[in-house]
């Protein structure tokens, strides 16, 4: 059993710390592996494309709101692929079929002062995340493939903090 607690660096704005914190959450090459029983061409576990697309919302979530607050319009071509508008409604559409194949059963208890759950402080059994990651760790392929490619958090250049952020 886990217990779900917030953990706010998953949730912040792209930043040296948090992208680093969402990379850590994945096998050193990506996840992309190899196995003669399971995958006999490279492939991934689906929870890390599901990662992936999660820290791309998380992107596109930032970047709109930053243009909002400073009165600008923002286009597509301007967004990077993995927060472009195509590939965020991919994401949510794949996130909306995944919740619904795997559905998380853990009771959640209202509270009353907030009207509504915030599912943390919940027990919930879980697999053992490090296993996983160990696991495609030991099968994953080593070959080169172009940064599109591939379903590690992107890379960012980080320079100054945006104006509110810590």
């Amino acid at each position: 059993p886990q217990t779900f607690r917030f953990e706010q660096v998953y949730s912040e704005r792209p930043n040296i710390t948090t992208d680093k914190a969402w990379l850590d959450l994945f096998p050193m090459q990506g996840g992309f592996f190899k196995h003669p029983k399971f995958a006999s061409e490279r492939a991934t576990f689906a929870t890390f494309h599901q990662l992936h697309c999660l820290d791309s919302i998380r992107h596109a979530y930032w970047s709109l709101h930053d243009a909002v607050l400073a009165g600008r319009a923002m286009t597509g071509a301007e967004m990077p692929h993995h927060a472009a508008p195509h590939h965020v409604r991919h994401c949510i559409d794949l996130l909306r079929q995944a919740l619904m194949c795997q559905p998380d059963l853990t009771v959640e208890i209202n509270n009353d002062a907030l009207g509504g759950v915030t599912g943390f402080g919940t027990e919930h059994v879980c697999v053992h995340w490090e296993e996983l990651v160990d696991w495609t760790s030991e099968w994953e392929t080593y070959e080169q493939y172009p940064p599109e490619e591939t379903i590690l958090p992107a890379k960012h250049q980080h320079t100054a903090e945006a104006p509110g952020s810590n």
